[in-house]
């Protein structure tokens, strides 16, 4: 019987023995190694515990990486609603939004643990991976023992949420093999600003959201902007953060009313001013911003509207990998084919948040995920029924 260990057991790692095991059954024995003392912690996070899993709208663009044509092959030919099925999980799109039927990543955790162990998978957890070598085959070294496989997959994951660990050692793992591994930082996060406008903390805004350098926009996102006592969360500040470069100078731009254009706009604050109110942006914007703009004491039209179609705040820095909920970076690309086994070491594989991939907001992460467990599972069933026909 041959072996494959899986180092991981979040979403690739347990999505990939699960398909494994469906594959070669009784041929092969599955062994998933994880970090902390249970599995699929990332995953309970997701979508706020609802678990956005997939997108209808499955798009290259979504994604950055520095070899986006293997990225392309991999997310457009994996159907999760279909896949889900497969294993007995009911999922159904919002909108372009695929959730499980149940709204609960709860749920979608149950599924996989259950089939995965249905299945006769073997989890080890509390098993930090520190070494891996070869010779006739692998020797897979952790802080407590040593495991012995044919097949060898990386599905550590990412530090991003704190959730799957810091285990620095993920990527020592990888540099000791002399591989490639982009130096990770935190995408989908919050961002600092100065001003940090702690007076708003708390305040939600709809509207146009622009990251800028050196005045040119670099990213724009329509949704909703939280303000903090740091500075700015929301899902458009977390879909700005991804297209953040580390030692770059960005400013956001608040457009307050991007549904007016500026020019009528001018027109309905000059016809407002002539109307002489006391308390000039009531009925406009949330009262702690009228508040704010008001120890303004701005008194041109063209003042007021520059600072509602496009306020400015410096940002100062991203927050750190603990609020994140992916990281930029990671094994390069360029290491492996397009199986994801890796160019030096045959029957080494690599995938999910491990590999230099990362997507925007909206269920792109978690499809490549998947997608990518689903890519390795047929390879790997293709080189075992090429060795052993």
């Amino acid at each position: 019987m041959k072996k494959v260990i899986i180092i991981g057991a979040g979403v690739s790692g347990v999505y990939l023995s699960i398909l494994l095991k469906q594959k070669l059954n009784e041929k092969m024995s599955v062994i998933v190694l994880e970090q902390n003392s249970s599995s699929l912690k990332k995953l309970l996070a997701t979508g706020n515990g609802r678990c956005n899993l997939s997108n209808r709208d499955m798009n290259i663009r979504y994604y950055q990486s520095d070899c986006q044509d293997i990225v392309e092959k991999i997310i457009t030919s994996f159907d999760m609603q279909e896949a889900m099925a497969d294993i007995g999980l009911l999922c159904q799109y919002q909108n372009h939004l695929l959730y499980p039927k149940s709204e609960q990543a709860l749920s979608v955790k149950r599924v996989l643990m259950n089939e995965a162990e249905r299945l006769g998978v073997l989890f080890f957890y509390e098993q930090e991976v520190d070494l891996i070598k070869r010779e006739h085959c692998y020797q897979v070294y952790t802080q407590k023992q040593m495991f012995s496989a044919d097949y060898v997959v990386f599905a550590m994951g990412s530090e991003a949420g704190k959730l799957s660990g810091i285990h620095s050692s993920r990527y020592d793992i990888l540099e000791k093999l002399n591989l490639k591994v982009i130096s990770p930082y935190p995408s989908l996060v919050q961002m600092k600003t100065k001003p940090a406008l702690k007076q708003l903390k708390g305040v939600r805004v709809k509207g146009c959201f622009s990251l800028l350098e050196n005045g040119q926009v670099i990213h724009r996102e329509k949704g909703e902007l939280l303000f903090t006592d740091y500075g700015v969360s929301g899902i458009a500040v977390m879909q700005l953060s991804a297209y953040c470069q580390p030692h770059h100078q960005y400013e956001i731009s608040i457009d307050f009313f991007d549904e007016i254009d500026e020019r009528k706009f001018h027109e309905f604050i000059e016809l407002r001013m002539n109307k002489e109110y006391n308390h000039f942006y009531d009925g406009l914007i949330n009262s702690k911003i009228a508040l704010y703009l008001e120890k303004m004491n701005l008194s041109s039209s063209k003042e007021i509207v520059r600072i509602l179609k496009d306020m400015r705040l410096k940002v100062v820095g991203l927050q750190s990998y603990e609020t994140a909920q992916v990281m930029k970076g990671g094994l390069s690309l360029h290491e492996v084919n397009d199986c994801l086994e890796l160019n030096k070491y045959p029957c080494l594989y690599a995938m999910g948040e491990i590999l230099n991939v990362t997507g925007l907001c909206g269920g792109y992460n978690l499809h490549f995920a998947f997608a990518s467990a689903s890519v390795v599972a047929n390879a790997i069933e293709g080189d075992f029924y090429v060795k052993n026909s």
